[in-house]
């Protein structure tokens, strides 16, 4: 199924030009809201920055075990990562995908960062320190089930031109395009070999 966005481009760009813009996305917006869903039904959003993007495209999160957010991905694997950047005209991202807890050391101490001890803090019992074998810590791993990425094909001025005009001619206004990359897609390319290292998203800083 297509949008208007999809229709009225026209485009039809490649995997890997889809995933080339993506990273480019992602590496300008870095902080990211994943959303969970409660045993109640209810979806909870937070910032969150990925500590890597793998090369098959898994993200990956060091978080606290003891926060709620470990309870709602128990209850409900389904997760969404979303970025959006239309105030800046850069367009959004929404990714749906499965999460699942990871919790081994040397991945964690990989992925770990001095920053993170801030969130964790130091309770002074020689254990939980905010560093890389805090039991608190493990990893949430996301897999992609599809990808939608609004890609802004235009600059401000001509967002705004596009808006104006379409308004006035009751047209739709097109100032970008709705790319999909499906899970399957991804997977199928790495199979392959033809995905490339989604470079900068390794250990973020």
């Amino acid at each position: 199924m297509s949008d208007q966005y999809t229709a009225s481009s026209g485009a039809t760009p490649s995997l890997d030009e889809k995933l080339s813009a993506l990273r480019g996305f992602l590496k300008k917006h870095r902080t990211v809201l994943l959303t969970s869903r409660a045993p109640s039904g209810q979806l909870h959003a937070r910032c969150m920055a990925p500590a890597e993007i793998t090369p098959d495209w898994k993200f990956r999160f060091i978080y606290d075990r003891d926060s709620y957010k470990d309870n709602e991905i128990e209850n409900d694997d389904h997760v969404n990562i979303a970025v959006d950047a239309m105030e800046s005209n850069d367009g959004w991202v929404s990714i749906a995908g499965k999460a699942g807890r990871n919790e081994d050391n040397e991945l964690i101490k990989k992925l770990y960062n001095p920053t993170l001890k801030a969130w964790f803090g130091d309770k002074g019992d020689g254990v939980h320190t905010g560093g890389p074998e805090d039991p608190r810590m493990a990893v949430i791993e996301v897999k992609v089930d599809e990808i939608r990425h609004y890609h802004q094909t235009r600059t401000a001025i001509g967002t705004a031109v596009d808006v104006i005009s379409s308004a006035i001619g009751g047209e739709t206004a097109t100032p970008g395009e709705v790319r999909t990359i499906t899970g399957q897609e991804i997977q199928a390319a790495w199979a392959k070999g033809e995905l490339k290292e989604p470079e900068g998203f390794q250990k973020s800083s």
